[in-house]
């Protein structure tokens, strides 16, 4: 006998449901630092090293990245100050980002090991390139857009630890139709922006990050930190582009561009910038396993 298909809950009851998850992972105290540290003016180096210190796991696992073939080393690296220095200070706060929300929103039980893959390396794609569109029109810090890029979806862990048998017909569904899988939550009712936006504020993280979270698929929604919205929306087209090489021109996408002031040159180099960004990705990928 075919396995019923899950059961769409209506929209009063995914408020509700969503209201219910009270086992949501609370921000951990390095990764609270961390964030503090990124969003400073003044980043302090000396407590980056605190941070990874504190996080035993961190030290080998930064040792090995800065001793690998990726930094072009063969060993020598032997200090955590060494490699910061070999692998730079900025690109050591991301890998220290990403490796503490993958151990904070990591419930392996939840999603087979290809779709983690591809929701991590999504979010590493985005990140990068949100931080590399904000070089062409520096508005605000590469890193705070990284950032954004990488927590913007942050509600699809949650919701496939507590809606699996939804999420698993969202991307049966989109897989079918080959349509973004968000195109089915919406119609569906269930979206991982509404979860990601309630993530947010469960972690007391600044507006921006929630209106992100929530809006950065419909990103002239967002009753503020529009540009941070669209930014991030843009970095989502872009990292989607391999599956859905249609949006990237499109009218509302260029539209979007045009509100970043990026004219058609700047766009142009964003997309090739963007293709680059994969090699890189699978690698950091492969480094961080």
């Amino acid at each position: 006998m075919d396995k019923a298909a899950p059961v769409v809950p209506d929209k009063q009851e995914v408020r509700y449901r969503v209201a219910q998850i009270s086992n949501l992972p609370l921000l951990i105290g390095a990764l609270q630092r961390l964030l503090e540290l990124i969003n400073s003016e003044i980043s302090s180096l000396r407590e980056l090293e605190r941070i990874i210190h504190y996080e035993q796991s961190f030290s080998a696992k930064l040792l090995r990245m800065a001793n690998s073939a990726f930094y072009g080393r063969r060993g020598g690296v032997r200090t955590i100050s060494q490699a910061i220095m070999v692998m730079g200070f900025d690109r050591v706060k991301s890998i220290c980002l990403s490796m503490l929300l993958m151990q904070l929103c990591s419930d392996e039980s939840a999603l087979p090991p290809g779709q983690r893959e591809r929701l991590w390396k999504h979010a590493f794609a985005t990140a990068s390139i949100a931080s590399e569109i904000v070089q062409t029109k520096p508005w605000i810090n590469k890193e705070f857009a990284y950032v954004l890029g990488l927590l913007h979806d942050i509600g699809r862990l949650p919701l496939a630890v507590h809606f699996n048998d939804y999420f698993q017909m969202v991307s049966s569904m989109a897989e079918i139709y080959k349509m973004p899988s968000w195109y089915v939550e919406y119609a569906n009712g269930l979206t991982h922006t509404e979860i990601g936006r309630w993530m947010c504020i469960k972690w007391g993280l600044p507006e921006s990050f929630a209106r992100v979270t929530e809006f950065h698929h419909q990103p002239l929604r967002s009753p503020s930190h529009k540009s941070e919205v669209i930014l991030v929306f843009l970095a989502n087209v872009l990292a989607n582009a391999r599956l859905f090489p249609e949006y990237v021109n499109d009218p509302f996408t260029l539209s979007c561009t045009q509100k970043l002031c990026l004219t058609e040159e700047g766009w142009e180099h964003c997309i090739k910038q963007s293709s680059m960004v994969w090699p890189q990705v699978d690698a950091f990928w492969a480094m961080l396993k």
